[in-house]
């Protein structure tokens, strides 16, 4: 199974940085997903990520006003990223390892097409092995 067959599934959600924590919080209620991708300010800026982890820990823990906190104080900063379409999963599952991160941004060239998590790639083992795919 390939990265292509994993993202089919996912919806690309981004938010500007100029957002605050109470914009990420509503667009992830809005379109059902606990993470965005943080557009870059820049051509020469990262991509970032927030999750509603990042929401609970980093603003409403410390007693920050969400309509005020800066999604990018919230953001992590560089993003891991792939834009291998035809990558086998297993390089996928490495990747998300070796940065010891949970999910990866997908990209075709600028094209933002959404995040792969561990449980898509955990999903897509089970289904493959169902064809003798998943070792």
């Amino acid at each position: 199974m390939e990265l292509r067959d994993v993202i089919s599934g996912s919806k690309p959600v981004k938010i500007l940085p100029i957002a605050t924590a109470g914009d990420a919080l509503v667009s992830m209620m809005e379109n059902k997903t606990d993470y965005l991708l943080v557009d870059r300010a820049s051509p020469n800026d990262a991509y970032g990520i927030v999750t509603r982890w990042d929401i609970v820990a980093g603003a409403i823990a410390n007693g920050n006003d969400l309509a005020s906190t800066p999604v990018l104080d919230l953001a992590r900063k560089p993003l891991v990223v792939m834009n291998n379409l035809d990558l086998d999963i297993r390089w996928v599952a490495k990747k998300m390892t070796n940065e010891g991160v949970s999910r990866v941004a997908v990209f075709d060239k600028e094209k933002f097409l959404g995040f792969v998590s561990d449980v898509d790639i955990l999903r897509a083992v089970v289904s493959g092995s169902d064809k003798g795919a998943g070792h």
